[in-house]
């Protein structure tokens, strides 16, 4: 039985938080024995939204429940320090940023044995690149999960090509390709010819001010249909972010074209309650609600960022928007929602056929395969 312990510094409704669930929860238990550390909650300002599911499936949680300060870390270190050897895992895999950094100043008082697997899931800056570059060394293996990724690491952080390993997100098809709540769509939107829907947290990083803005300049320009509806999908995390949406929404008198939720558990009945789904993020890894968007038939307006993996394709899957740019959007919202029906059944084929490339099932299969070959290794 090999003990895999994860490290994650939340479990928040997000992307990373998903993907990770998905992952430890999915974990052959003939095989394999999942441990799970999250660094932040509550004290953090963060939610414990994956919590119930994770230890649902009866996977042990540490829940650190860090603050923000120096002394905050330092415990989180002396933590993964303590439970490295109190659980003696083979395999230590650090899922994101602060689980990253705290593993690898860990990694010379943990267990010899253990090998060590780091992530980058997302676009990282130029700091945190030189981060990786000092520090890739304390790492068996760095899993990234997407080509541009990889090459941010091998080109910038100088990382050997030998120890990057790029394997995609996953997404459960049969779940996102199934309708829970037909009447959704009835219940939020009942007049609307086309639904817009974006989901994610209310962060800098995903921008929905744009969105909002975009479609007050369409209203401006006596462009917007009167028939559109909007759907905003998420937890509140920016409160810069949501004054900026709420502005928007107050500037344009769009009361009745914009409405807000917060985080779900079953976001694929708001995927199949619209038509499009938009994501303008300013950077991303392998963005998941394009994948999700996918797997549930829905074309995605997508920014350069968002799409630097190549998820999307122009005029097939989707419609690429210049990254951060009000009036790129506008102009793409103004095309879209005048196109035929005709076109968004056969973008919907496109879109389902697409998702089949990255199947849920794979994804688990290949970190098996990895954990099962680090384990076989023996340490020099």
């Amino acid at each position: 039985m090999i003990r895999v312990l994860y490290c994650t510094d939340f479990l928040m409704s997000g992307g990373v938080e998903r993907q990770i669930t998905e992952l430890v929860t999915r974990l052959d238990r003939t095989r394999f024995e999942p441990y799970l550390i999250c660094l932040y909650g509550p004290k953090a300002g963060r939610s414990l939204h994956f919590l119930s599911r994770i230890e649902a499936a009866n996977v042990p949680v540490h829940l650190l429940d860090l603050g923000w300060s120096a002394k905050d870390k330092l415990r989180g270190w002396q933590a993964l320090t303590r439970l490295s050897w109190q659980i003696r895992p083979q395999i230590f895999h650090a899922v994101n940023y602060h689980s990253n950094l705290l593993s690898r100043l860990a990694r010379p008082v943990m267990p010899s044995r253990l090998k060590l697997i780091g992530s980058v899931r997302t676009e990282y800056t130029t700091k945190q690149l030189r981060y990786e570059q000092l520090s890739w060394r304390l790492c068996t293996t760095i899993v990234c999960n997407s080509p541009h990724l990889q090459r941010q690491l091998t080109e910038q952080s100088k990382v050997p090509a030998s120890r990057v390993l790029m394997i995609p997100n996953g997404v459960d098809i049969e779940r996102f390709s199934q309708n829970p709540q037909p009447d959704l769509r009835q219940n939020i939107a009942p007049d609307a010819r086309r639904v817009l829907v974006m989901p994610g947290r209310i962060t800098r990083q995903k921008s929905q001010h744009l969105l909002a803005q975009a479609i007050g300049l369409l209203k401006d320009r006596q462009q917007l249909p009167a028939d559109l509806r909007a759907v905003l999908v998420g937890e509140h995390e920016d409160a810069t972010i949501q004054a900026e949406i709420d502005s928007a929404i107050e500037r344009y008198q769009l009361q009745d074209v914009i409405y807000q939720f917060d985080q779900t558990d079953c976001p694929e009945a708001y995927y199949h309650a619209g038509d499009v789904t938009v994501l303008a993020s300013l950077w991303e890894g392998m963005p998941n609600v394009a994948l999700e968007s996918l797997a549930a038939g829905r074309p995605v307006i997508i920014s350069e960022a968002a799409n630097a993996a190549r998820v999307i394709a122009q005029n097939e899957t989707g419609w690429e928007v210049k990254t951060g740019d009000t009036e790129s959007l506008t102009e793409t919202l103004h095309h879209v929602l005048h196109l035929p029906d005709s076109i968004f059944a056969i973008m919907q084929q496109n879109c389902l056929s697409r998702a089949a490339d990255f199947s849920m099932a794979r994804m688990v299969t290949t970190y098996e395969d990895l954990y099962q070959r680090l384990s076989a290794i023996p340490m020099p």
